[in-house]
């Protein structure tokens, strides 16, 4: 089935009973009827959670006598498209690993399903993650503008659900990716912007830089002054202010 079409409970049902060669009355058990399977399968009637889960103990046991490991539980009955959806994007984003070079290729295929799907069942908190993903990777690949793009959408949707901790840090990527296209003047925009949802340390480190590269020594200086830890990236801006 393709990743992409999220079936109605009684599609799923109808799907897997023919794949498995069985017919509505080999399904049928003690509480359920074959009219009961019809139209549950036709979408006219809803299933219990017990009659879910005797499907679901069915198909795995016919499953297992064809050599199949379906793994069936009663919620694949029971949840509607959307929660499905949630579902199925929640397990691909457990898959990305950004760190790993080597998957870079199939990170990017498993949030292209991610952000299609939470875009088309309206995922809000599940798209902003899969958006900011996809912006750290294109950041990693040297692609600026595009993680900006990816960002500035994440961005968005963050603050629809109004997830201020996620803005902030937003923001700081989106500062970083202007610094690295050597856009300072922007770099500190976001920056600013960032600081409206609390200051610290590494924030304000990147503030100073961004004023170090434009030249601005005497304003990079006071916001150094304003950093409680100055750590070895400090130390070392500070060193190179001072020749």
């Amino acid at each position: 089935m393709d990743k992409f079409t999220i079936l109605k409970p009684g599609q799923r049902l109808k799907n897997l009973r023919k794949e498995l060669g069985l017919t509505q009355e080999d399904l049928a058990g003690k509480n359920m009827s074959k009219n009961y399977i019809s139209m549950f399968e036709n979408g006219k009637r809803p299933i219990s959670i017990i009659n879910a889960t005797y499907l679901a103990d069915t198909l795995n046991k016919r499953a297992r006598e064809m050599g199949i490991e379906l793994n069936l539980t009663a919620s694949y009955f029971v949840k509607n498209e959307k929660d499905l959806a949630r579902d199925n994007c929640l397990d691909w984003l457990s898959r990305i690993k950004n760190e790993n070079k080597n998957n870079k290729i199939e990170n990017y295929r498993e949030l292209y399903k991610i952000i299609y799907l939470s875009n088309k069942y309206e995922l809000k908190d599940i798209l902003a993650i899969a958006l900011e993903k996809k912006g750290k990777l294109l950041y990693k690949d040297g692609l600026y503008s595009c993680a900006i793009t990816h960002f500035s959408k994440s961005l968005l949707y963050y603050s629809k659900i109004k997830d201020k901790k996620k803005m902030k840090d937003v923001y700081i990527h989106m500062g970083k990716a202007y610094f690295m296209d050597l856009n300072y003047d922007m770099a500190i925009v976001y920056y600013n912007l960032a600081g409206l949802f609390g200051k610290d340390d590494n924030l304000l480190f990147y503030k100073a830089l961004s004023y170090y590269k434009l030249g601005q020594f005497q304003i990079a200086k006071s916001i150094i002054n304003n950093i409680m830890f100055k750590d070895e990236r400090v130390l070392g801006l500070i060193q190179k202010m001072e020749k």
